[in-house]
């Protein structure tokens, strides 16, 4: 007799002591195992509360952190709208420098056709009154005011050009940590929700499996009761016919089980259709950037190289931290196009990729340009690479 027959029939004993003289099986033990049983139920019961809690508790800072990202995304819309107003301003400057040069080339040309220093001097000393000397000094004295004024103009203009030049690198700069940040908070409360659920409904299938257990102790223990009243009723007919009886209740009544039937595996989805990952990235240059975005729509880094390798046939993780653990290290002489290329925007931790094209360049999605090339050799990205992955 196996040991659920055995516990069904203690319970059946238990719940019949008060009809019964003599029980078949000792009942001590029975109410001890449904005890565990339900103690089990309620330990777990207990845990799946608590995690919902916490993944309620996760949603709602992902709530919080999507306003703030909401906040953040408007905020470098409107950066992007000072960098173009900057742009126009900074071409307005360079016309004004531009006319003001020719203006002073102009007048130094106008002097030395006239002679030079001692033209002006003879203009000077041929006044006829000294009315006209007054008159003549003072259109010299305003001449020379004023192209002192011009090129103290000039010095400032060609100052502010450069400092509206220096803004605008740094907001550049400031806009692609800021997106990558986004990036990184993103993909790890995604990450973090999605353990979250992993547990509870690990937790939510114990749960159910214990209480399905119990229910078919139960059921088997009144099974048994069924079967022993049975038996009681038969005492009167005759031995053989007692036996028979029994014989007839255990085999007809046979205990009551629980038919667990495992659904089929799914069939594996089929392999994506192969392609070249640099054929498939620089079919999609121009798309905007879009933060969290991850199709053709609009992407953000770790979206496109995604993208790319899923239409590719390969599956890569969803953020750049992801794919930078996921994927194996290859130093710089050995990376190869199509290997990915992994930076640092804050100096620690990788928080942008990007797909390498070889011979110092890479293609990726920006948020200044959307999916573009940009070099690892020289300018923004060049002290910032942290790897190659493959």
């Amino acid at each position: 007799m196996n040991r659920k027959k055995l516990l069904a029939l203690a319970l059946a004993g238990a719940l019949s002591f008060s009809t019964f003289a003599a029980p078949v099986v000792s009942v001590e033990a029975a109410p001890t195992t449904i005890s565990e049983f339900d103690s089990l139920i309620r330990e777990l019961t207990s845990e799946e509360n608590a995690v919902s809690e916490k993944l309620e508790k996760l949603q709602a800072d992902m709530k919080a952190n999507q306003e703030k990202s909401d906040k953040l995304v408007k905020e470098m819309e409107e950066t992007q709208t000072t960098l173009e107003t900057l742009q126009s301003e900074i071409e307005t400057l360079k016309e004004g420098i531009a006319r003001r040069e020719d203006h002073l080339a102009e007048q130094a040309r106008s002097v030395q056709v006239a002679g030079e220093t001692g033209n002006i001097i003879s203009f000077v000393l041929n006044s006829q009154s000294l009315d006209e000397l007054v008159g003549k000094i003072d259109v010299i004295s305003k001449m020379v005011t004023s192209n002192r004024n011009t090129i103290e103009q000039q010095e400032a203009d060609k100052a502010l050009v450069e400092e509206k030049e220096t803004e605008t690198i740094e907001k550049q700069e400031k806009q692609q940590v800021l997106a990558a940040d986004l990036e990184a908070n993103q993909s790890e409360l995604e990450e973090r929700k999605a353990e979250e659920e992993t547990i509870l409904a690990g937790i939510a299938a114990e749960r159910a499996t214990a209480q399905a257990d119990r229910d078919e102790l139960v059921a088997q223990a009144r099974a048994a009761e069924a079967r022993r009243l049975a038996l009681q009723n038969a005492r009167t007919v005759s031995v053989s016919s007692s036996s028979a009886s029994a014989s007839s209740s255990s085999n007809g009544g046979g205990s009551v089980t629980t038919s667990s039937t495992s659904a089929p595996a799914p069939a594996p989805a089929p392999a994506a259709n192969s392609g070249s990952v640099l054929g498939i990235a620089n079919s999609l240059l121009g798309v905007r950037y879009s933060y969290g975005g991850a199709s053709t729509a609009g992407f953000d880094c770790s979206g496109f190289t995604q993208y790319v390798f899923a239409r590719a046939g390969r599956s890569i993780p969803r953020s750049a931290a992801a794919q930078y653990s996921a994927s194996s290290r290859v130093s710089r002489s050995q990376a190869q196009p199509g290997d990915l290329v992994f930076f640092s925007l804050r100096g620690s931790g990788v928080n942008h990729v990007g797909i390498y094209l070889g011979g110092g360049s890479f293609i990726g999605s920006q948020t200044s340009t959307g999916v573009a090339v940009a070099s690892i050799n020289s300018g923004y990205w060049a002290n910032k690479v942290v790897g190659f992955g493959r």
